[in-house]
Order: structure tokens, then C-alpha cells, then sequence
């Protein structure tokens, strides 16, 4: 027997009910949703905001206006991390979009809110926080250290708190008052360990590098010894740190 035809009442009806579940679909929560192949794509500066059970927000990617817009007056797409205060700890940004060159930089905040590292993107390298002390170190070889001992005698003390796993050294030295003097120079830890090579200085102002490793744990006060000893001739040997710096594996 043929199908008898839907009255047209009971079609409409079935159609609003579609949309009505449509509606409820778009509204819903979703809880416990995995993406898989494909990802997923928030077009048109649409935000994600992540709440902690006080309401505050701990993450936030996405698009904000107001004072935060671009020049060209749309808003800016801002990404950043916050503890559970909801104060921000680590951001990528431009907190002055309408001043001066509109450039984002990523920066790490203190529990206070003050930058303790970012980048410097104005100039488009290097840090621009924190500030790194320069080495200074005496121009005039004869204002450097000296010793005449043929034993190891210490010239100058490095005295830092460890924060990497190696230092970097470079050494100026050089004999004085004969000229057939001959001599070397090495860095040794307060344990014992000499680092990187033990350094022959001859009757010439020299420029010396010195990298290795640096016993201890991390934030330990360590001490490296600039050491010197005369192995020929009848004069001295100087030397002096020209830069020391911790640096990377």
C-alpha cells in the first residue's frame, strides 16, 4: 500500500522541532570534548577563556579592543597566562599599541605584576629585561694582577651565584719585565676543578677563553680563581678577567 502523504501541519511541526534541537545544540556545554585530526580554528579574533572556580580568568587567547587595539583600530590578539589571582604571569602583547611602533613582545611577570623578562622588540633582538651587568676590566696591563711565584697563586676572585651550568671566561695576560719570561694561567673552582685549559702566556698581551662546567647546585655561591705561575725567566706574569658570564649547556 503506498505511503500516505505527511499533512503539511505535521510536517512544519517536524521541522520546528529540528530547529528547536538545533538551537539547544548551539547552547549546550560541552564537557569532555576531544579533537582529533583536523584541530580546531577560532576565526575572527574569537576568544578562549579558561575560569578557575572563583571566576577568575586563568588563560585568555584571543582579541581585545578598547586602549589594547592596533593602530589601525581593530582589536589586538593577546594571549596570556595568570595564576589563580587572575594576575598575569606570562604574556604576549603590546601594552602600548598607539605609541610609538606597534610591536608585540613576550614577557614573564613577578608575583607583583613587574616584567622580569621579555624580549626587546623594538629593536627586534636580545632581552630587554632583565639588565645583564658589563665587564670592566683595566685597560693598562701594568694595573693587572702579577706574580713572580712558580707555584699557582691567585690573581682575582670570581664570586657569583650559580644560575647555569658553565662560565664563560675570557682572560687577559701577558709577562712583564723580561722578555724571555714565560708563564701560565688557568681557572680553578673553589673545589679544585680546573676549568677549560691551563693557558701558556708569553712576553705578549694576550686574549684568553676559558668555558666549562662549574660543580654545585643551582643558586649555590661558588668562587672561581683567575691563578697565575711564572715557568721561565726572571720577571712576572699578569693577568686579569676581561668578561665571565654563566652560560648553557
Amino acid at each position: 500500500m503506498p505511503a500516505t502523504p505527511a499533512r503539511a501541519n505535521d510536517l512544519l511541526a517536524w521541522v520546528k522541532r529540528i530547529e528547536n534541537r538545533m538551537d539547544e545544540a548551539d547552547r549546550r556545554t560541552l564537557y569532555s570534548v576531544v579533537i582529533s585530526s583536523g584541530g580546531l580554528t577560532i576565526r575572527d579574533l574569537g576568544g578562549i577563556t579558561a575560569q578557575d572556580l572563583d571566576g577568575d580568568t586563568t588563560f585568555f587567547t584571543g582579541g581585545f579592543g578598547g586602549d589594547w587595539s592596533r593602530p589601525d583600530g581593530t582589536a589586538q590578539p593577546i594571549t596570556y597566562i595568570a595564576d589563580d589571582r587572575g594576575a598575569w604571569r606570562i604574556a604576549v602583547f603590546d601594552n602600548t599599541p598607539n605609541s610609538g611602533v606597534y610591536r608585540q613582545f613576550a614577557a614573564v611577570f613577578d608575583y607583583s605584576g613587574n616584567i622580569v623578562l621579555g624580549d626587546d622588540a623594538e629593536s627586534g633582538q636580545g632581552l630587554a629585561r632583565p639588565y645583564i651587568p658589563l665587564s670592566v676590566s683595566a685597560a693598562q696591563y701594568k694595573a693587572w694582577p702579577a706574580t713572580a711565584a712558580t707555584g699557582w697563586e691567585t690573581l682575582e676572585t670570581i664570586r657569583y651565584c650559580k644560575q647555569h651550568p658553565r662560565i664563560d671566561v675570557h682572560l687577559r695576560a701577558t709577562t712583564d719585565t723580561d722578555p724571555a719570561t714565560r708563564g701560565e694561567v688557568r681557572l680553578r673552582e673553589q673545589g679544585g676543578t680546573v676549568i677549560g685549559p691551563v693557558h701558556a702566556i708569553e712576553y705578549a698581551q694576550t686574549l684568553r677563553y676559558s668555558n666549562g662546567p662549574v660543580p654545585g647546585d643551582f643558586s649555590d655561591l661558588r668562587e672561581v680563581h683567575l691563578e697565575a705561575r711564572r715557568t721561565a725567566g726572571t720577571g712576572v706574569v699578569r693577568a686579569t678577567v676581561a668578561y665571565a658570564a654563566g652560560v648553557q649547556s
